[in-house]
């Protein structure tokens, strides 16, 4: 099963791909390197003892995501690559919409396109806002108190929305 990892240099995509390569199926990873390294993936082969296979390169670009879906046969998608940065985000807000929220929307049309169905997301639980009691429950009542949480919440709801208008979309979010 080949997997796209979206994100695959930062720190959670990189264990991600050594628990894939583990399973015995193979990570396919997309990164920009704004948020990570590329020799993030030398230390993935020397733990493993494969290098996954590697595309420098942003999920805003629809062209690339086309290439690497046809070029690789990918299977499902674990979707990690968001700008990360709570206080960041209440600085730059246009940033954290345009690259988090335009970016899921080009993977899940270029996923449509090549007729992959299968997605992970990683969210946050900064979705649930500040809540009452803790720990939070996944049944809390969401919402958002930055620009960050904001788009992780709004990207639940369009994936909720798209599962809805199409069922046979699996989709799993993290938080």
């Amino acid at each position: 099963m080949n997997v796209l990892v979206t994100g695959g240099c930062g720190y959670i995509g990189s264990h991600t791909s050594l628990a894939l390569q583990a399973a015995g199926m193979t990570p396919v990873v997309v990164d920009n390197l704004c948020n990570s390294k590329r020799s993030v993936l030398t230390r993935v082969a020397a733990i493993s003892g494969q290098q996954p296979v590697f595309y420098q390169g942003d999920i805003r670009d629809a062209a690339l995501l086309d290439r690497i879906f046809a070029e690789q046969q990918i299977d499902a998608v674990i979707h990690f690559a968001a700008l990360k940065a709570v206080g960041e985000s209440t600085r730059i807000p246009l940033d954290y919409y345009e690259n988090n929220l335009g970016g899921t929307l080009t993977l899940l049309q270029a996923m449509k396109r090549a007729g992959v169905h299968n997605l992970v997301f990683s969210s946050s639980a900064t979705v649930y806002g500040d809540p009452a009691t803790l720990p939070i429950r996944e049944d809390f009542p969401r919402s958002a108190t930055n620009p960050y949480g904001r788009s992780k919440l709004i990207i639940e709801e369009i994936l909720e929305d798209l599962q809805l208008a199409e069922p046979h979309w699996s989709m799993t979010l993290l938080r």
